[in-house]
């Protein structure tokens, strides 16, 4: 049977799709006192002021969605296999769109064309190759795969298959970091409801890195259902491990008794707490940084790491994690409460961003030297634009348009930090 614990990460998944609309989460927080914060940054507009801004990072890729940086052209790698079974590489300054495959004739449309790799889920390039979780034998396997950018046959470097008829292995790729893949495995097993449709009735989840160069499996943790993978860095993890309240009761059973209208997330603030900790993955030892007893404040947004940085919440107060120095900056702290918040760390910045039903605002913080610029949110109450994805020079994501919806859209770096959203083009 679906838990409480299982149905709430469904309802986390769902907010994270809607963080593109309602640009931040809400959370209690406690009185603090820090200089610095909202007053220290300005909305710049002047050409003449430089903005910071740095290259992609070369480890600790992070997966997103259907897009991934790519070093080799400066561009971006995009897919959707729903309409095209191939990638295609976007250089945003050019503003062009071609498919990576040179041989002659090539319908691009099975794996031995270099742009093919199959049912694919997420891909990153990565010191000259492309690295990709597939989906294969209709969906319920799943498999690692490679080849090098130049081009060559598809090589499965670890792959995850079902023991029994009515199981599932569908696997998500988290990052690729210092010659490794990390992984979560899952198995899912399936039972027929009413005789009529397929329905999840248990699965398993654990936390394996996959080595590049020799496909060998590591588990580094059996059960991870409560945990989520930041980002990692040489042999240090970072992890954020959600825990329930001892009195916690079902969600079903608590759902019945809230009035109607009642916040999806009240069900969190009531008895969802945090850890937040980093792991050594070679012996095992773990360290915390935030324990249950702090108001760790969860961001919904996926861009939680960047490089050898991660970024998280306490109270009022953002915090950046060094985990090559294995050091924790405070960079950024909020001078008044707000009903919600969200932030995310892209291009060597934090995005700090909050606000209530009505209002929004938002900061870009440089972590190098504390630098804040305010992000004009155009008098909205969202983001007027979301970065989902990066490379060097420019940010792909959803900019609000002038009837309120959203498109997707690419924006130079400069221009974002700039609030020059009419910049920004399709």
């Amino acid at each position: 049977m679906l838990t409480s614990r299982r149905i709430l990460s469904l309802l986390l998944a769902a907010a994270a799709a809607a963080v593109i609309l309602s640009g931040c989460y809400a959370a209690p927080v406690s009185e603090t006192t820090e200089q610095g914060g909202e007053t220290s940054g300005a909305i710049v507009t002047d050409s003449e002021i430089p903005v910071t801004t740095y290259p992609v990072s070369e480890e600790n890729i992070r997966v997103f969605g259907n897009m991934a940086a790519s070093a080799s052209t400066g561009g971006f790698w995009q897919w959707d296999t729903f309409f095209r079974p191939y990638i295609q590489a976007y250089d945003p300054v050019t503003r062009t769109t071609y498919v990576p495959c040179y041989q002659n004739g090539c319908r691009h449309n099975d794996p031995t064309c270099n742009a093919c790799f199959g049912d694919l889920q997420s891909l990153v390039e990565y010191r000259g190759n492309y690295y990709a979780l597939v989906f294969t034998d209709n969906g319920t396997a799943s498999a690692l795969v490679t080849r090098p950018l130049s081009g060559g046959p598809l090589q499965t470097l670890a792959s995850w298959e079902p023991e029994n008829e009515d199981e599932a292995c569908r696997c998500v790729l988290r990052c690729v970091s210092f010659g490794k893949a990390y992984v979560i495995s899952n198995r899912e097993t399936y039972e027929l409801t009413e005789g009529v449709q397929l329905t999840a009735v248990a699965q398993e989840s654990s936390l394996v890195s996959v080595d590049l160069q020799t496909g060998a499996i590591s588990t580094i943790l059996e059960n991870c259902d409560n945990y989520d993978l930041y980002g990692v860095w040489e042999d240090i993890a970072v992890l954020r491990v959600l825990e329930m309240a001892e009195d916690a009761p079902e969600f079903e059973d608590w759902l019945a008794q809230q009035p109607e209208g009642t916040a999806w997330d009240e069900y969190d603030r009531q008895f969802v707490r945090y850890r937040f900790l980093t792991r050594n993955l070679q012996t095992g030892e773990e360290s915390v940084l935030v324990d249950t007893s702090e108001n760790f404040v969860m961001t919904v947004d996926p861009h939680r790491s960047w490089g050898q940085y991660a970024v998280y919440q306490v109270d009022r107060s953002l915090y950046v994690y060094d985990l090559e120095k294995q050091t924790e900056i405070k960079l950024f702290t909020y001078e008044q409460d707000w009903d919600e918040y969200n932030y995310q760390i892209v291009d060597g910045h934090v995005i700090a961003i909050c606000g209530t039903e009505d209002i929004c605002r938002a900061w870009a913080v440089d972590i190098a030297d504390g630098s804040v610029i305010e992000l004009d949110t155009c008098g909205g109450n969202v983001v007027a634009f979301g970065v989902d994805c990066e490379c060097n020079g420019y940010f792909a994501g959803l900019k609000r348009n002038s009837s309120g919806d959203f498109e997707q859209c690419y924006i130079s770096k400069e221009d974002f930090y700039r609030s020059n959203y009419d910049g920004a083009f399709r």
